[in-house]
C-alpha cells in the first residue's frame, strides 16, 4: 500500500529549464555586450554548458563568455552574481503542483522532496516554491552528506517518513539518479522525463511514466 510519495526537485517539481530560460532572456537584455548576441544561440550554449545543472554557474559563465568570444573576466562575475541574487524572481513550478500536493494531503500520503545540489541553492529553490511548507520533510545532498542514486539518502527519507521503502513511490525526471536509485532500494517510480532520455541498453524501466504532474494521481490511486 502507497504510504509515501518523494519527489526529485529541479525538472519534477520545478520547472528549472523554463525558469532559467526567462532569467537568461533578461539577463542578456540587460548587457549590451550580450545582446549583440543572437538569443537562442546564447540560450542553446548555455544549457549545452549547464548539462542540466550538473555544472556549477560559476564554471559556466566564463565558459559561455569564452564561446561567444567574449574576453571580460569582470563581466562572467557579474553575470554569476546576478545568477546567484536574482534567478530566484524567475523561479515557477510545472503546471499541476499545487493540485498534486492537495490531492496527495487527501489522501493522507507522507511527502519529501530529494535533491541533489547545493544547500543554499536548492533551499532557496524550496522557499521560492512554498515546498518547505507544504511537505513533510526535505533532503538535499550537500546538507545530507550523501547523494542520489545512492541507496543511503532514499532510505533515510523513508525513514524520516516513518515509512517503509517498499510503501513510497518516487517520483523524477533522472533515469540514474531518480528512477533506478529509487527501484534499487524498493521504491515504485514514476518517470516525469522532461527532455530527459532513457539510457540505452537500460532494460530496467520506471513502474510508469507521465508527461505531466496532473497524471500522477490518477497513477496513485489506481496502486491504492
Amino acid at each position: 500500500m502507497t504510504a509515501a510519495i518523494l519527489f526529485d526537485l529541479d525538472e519534477t517539481l520545478f520547472d528549472r529549464s523554463g525558469s532559467l530560460r526567462a532569467f537568461l532572456a533578461d539577463q542578456r537584455a540587460r548587457h549590451p555586450r550580450l545582446s549583440s548576441v543572437a538569443p537562442e544561440a546564447f540560450l542553446d550554449r548555455f544549457f549545452a554548458l549547464d548539462r542540466r545543472g550538473r555544472v556549477a554557474k560559476s564554471v559556466v559563465y566564463p565558459q559561455l563568455l569564452a564561446a561567444l568570444g567574449i574576453d571580460d573576466p569582470d563581466l562572467a562575475g557579474t553575470l554569476f552574481a546576478e545568477y546567484q541574487a536574482e534567478s530566484r524572481r524567475f523561479a515557477r513550478p510545472f503546471d499541476g503542483l499545487a493540485a498534486l500536493l492537495t490531492a496527495v494531503a487527501a489522501r493522507r500520503l507522507r511527502t519529501a522532496v530529494v535533491t541533489n545540489g547545493q544547500t543554499e541553492t536548492q533551499s532557496r529553490t524550496l522557499r521560492v516554491l512554498g515546498l518547505d511548507r507544504s511537505v513533510d520533510t526535505c533532503l538535499i545532498s550537500e546538507h545530507e552528506g550523501v547523494r542520489k542514486p545512492e541507496a543511503e539518502i532514499f532510505l533515510r527519507a523513508a525513514h524520516r517518513l516513518a515509512v517503509e521503502p517498499e510503501d513510497c513511490v518516487f517520483v523524477g525526471d533522472s533515469p540514474d539518479a531518480d528512477i533506478l536509485g529509487a527501484r534499487a532500494v524498493g521504491m515504485k517510480t514514476i518517470w516525469f522525463p522532461n527532455g530527459a532520455v532513457w539510457p540505452e541498453g537500460e532494460r530496467r524501466r520506471p513502474d510508469a511514466q507521465v508527461s505531466s504532474l496532473t497524471e500522477v494521481v490518477g497513477i496513485l490511486d489506481a496502486w491504492g
